[in-house]
């Protein structure tokens, strides 16, 4: 018997370290939980969403703190990582008959391992309990600066001055999203959040569900290209004419939080925002595989949505459209 441990952060950099005593058995591995619970207090009033080559600061509320852990220094081992996120609380059949909410648990990177793992059935579950929790995070932290928008959307009908914070952040926004300083209906269009089934699907798709080189070696899940040698992975079959490269990232959530606002911001995907305001204003749920068919720019496969739409329904990825992150704990 000899021992491993998953490591605990919070991105203020404090951490907590929970052991696993593990042993072969018959040639597979057993895992022996020393210590059931270990959560990081995170009090940040910002994430950090890249852009082409650069990293831009979105400022976030901050009126309570976030626990947030992130998983890391597991040495590429897909079984260790499903059974430490089982222990945290991540399991997927009870996530999607909505009897648990989802563990604040945030996976920095895909398993090196998971192109080994031979059952599908087991690979996908793996895939889903790293991404449900980090796409679940991206559209809350969204959904947070929506509702700070429509907020001073509000104090501007109502004819009160903004405080200089609230009118630098709003002169932010514009300048981020590329609207109109002071258009907040615009920008009402472009704040909103990605359904989860339709995130989990296409990750699924553009990364073989966590099983490419690119999703295992530089977190890129979303197969967001960039013309900037320096900022990916080159494809290995590139045509010789071909420049771009897929962009890698520090870790998954930054690849969840670029390709979150890829869809907010990219001229391509303005139908998107356009049936989503529309969704909206009607008071409809974000409807993933109406959605999806105003993504048929986000690939060069010729029948990229009906793919998009089988996989969604093939693995029940709408079971997760409801699926909410546990409770801040106070």
């Amino acid at each position: 018997m000899s021992w491993r441990s998953v490591r605990f952060f919070s991105p203020t950099g404090s951490a907590c370290i929970i052991p696993f005593a593990f042993t072969k058995v018959r040639g597979s591995m057993r895992f022996f939980p020393t210590v059931c619970a270990c959560v990081a207090f995170l009090a940040s009033s910002h994430a950090v969403a890249e852009s082409e080559g650069a990293a831009t600061t979105v400022p976030l509320p901050s009126e309570r703190p976030v626990a947030l852990a992130a998983v890391q220094d597991i040495d590429g081992a897909a079984a260790f990582l499903d059974t430490a996120l089982s222990m945290a609380g991540l399991r997927i059949d009870e996530i999607r008959l909505q009897t648990i909410s989802v563990p604040r648990v945030l996976v920095n990177r895909m398993p090196a391992d998971m192109h080994l793992i031979d059952n599908a059935t087991e690979r996908k579950r793996i895939f889903l309990k790293v991404m449900l929790p980090l796409i679940l995070k991206v559209n809350e932290e969204t959904l947070a600066e929506r509702r700070r928008l429509e907020h001073l959307d509000q104090v501007i009908r109502r004819g009160a001055s903004l405080s200089l914070g609230d009118a630098a952040w709003l002169d932010y926004m514009a300048s981020f999203y590329g609207v109109e300083s002071g258009d907040i209906s615009e920008l009402l269009r472009r704040v909103d959040v990605v359904p989860v089934a339709l995130a989990l699907a296409q990750s699924a798709i553009e990364s073989g569900w966590g099983t490419s080189r690119f999703a295992r070696n530089g977190n890129a899940v979303f197969g967001q290209k960039s013309w900037n040698s320096r900022a990916g992975l080159v494809p290995r079959n590139r045509d010789p004419d071909k420049t771009h490269v897929v962009r890698s990232f520090r870790d998954l959530r930054a690849a969840v939080i670029a390709y979150v606002c890829n869809l907010n911001r990219h001229p391509a995907y303005a139908a998107f925002r356009d049936l989503r305001a529309r969704l909206r204003e009607s008071g409809e749920p974000l409807d993933s595989h109406a959605l999806a068919t105003m993504l048929d720019r986000y690939a060069e496969e010729p029948e990229y949505i009906s793919h998009v739409h089988t996989v969604i329904d093939q693995n029940r990825l709408t079971d997760f459209d409801t699926a909410r992150l546990a409770a801040h704990t106070a």
